[in-house]
């Protein structure tokens, strides 16, 4: 029984230690609150401050980045419709340039025509005064030939004939 004695001992609590226990725990949970508490809520609120302004940053960072993304984007916009207008106006000025020499051309053609003609013209004038002056010393080489020879209508007029044939 001696044995049973020793555990009854052991489960049945010893006020003393009871209220020992329960002052000490009071003791230490006034010390706790006066001294430890108060530094612990507020590094907690401090940490809590700290994250809340953490995450508006974040917030303000990822809108402006996103501000930053539509502007560029804007701006790339921009220089396509400005790369755009560049070659545009560099096809029409282009094709402003081809016009502008195709004309050029067209006209100084017509102005080699034109000189070509009047040249020929020229040429052909030239022909004509010369040959008159041909035609008028065979006439005159015909005439003294017939008054030369004092010839009858027949032969004059057979060396006229003659005369004509060679100039024609």
């Amino acid at each position: 029984m001696e044995h049973e004695a020793v555990k009854v001992e052991i489960l049945t609590p010893d006020i003393t230690m009871v209220i020992l226990t329960w002052l000490t725990f009071f003791v230490l949970l006034f010390i706790l609150k006066k001294f430890a508490w108060r530094p612990i809520l507020d590094g907690l609120q401090q940490r809590e401050d700290y994250i809340r302004q953490s995450l508006k940053e974040a917030d303000e960072a990822k809108r402006q980045l996103q501000e930053v993304q539509a502007e560029k984007e804007r701006i790339l916009e921009e220089a396509r419709q400005k790369s755009q207008t560049i070659v545009e106006d560099s096809r029409r000025s282009a094709a402003e340039l081809a016009r502008q020499s195709d004309q050029k051309a067209k006209a100084n053609a017509r102005q080699i025509v034109e000189s070509a003609h009047q040249q020929t013209e020229g040429e052909r004038e030239r022909v004509r005064r010369q040959l008159r002056q041909e035609s008028a010393a065979v006439a005159v080489t015909l005439a003294s030939k017939i008054i030369k020879e004092n010839m009858d209508n027949d032969k004059n007029r057979r060396l006229v004939q003659e005369a004509l044939k060679e100039i024609a």
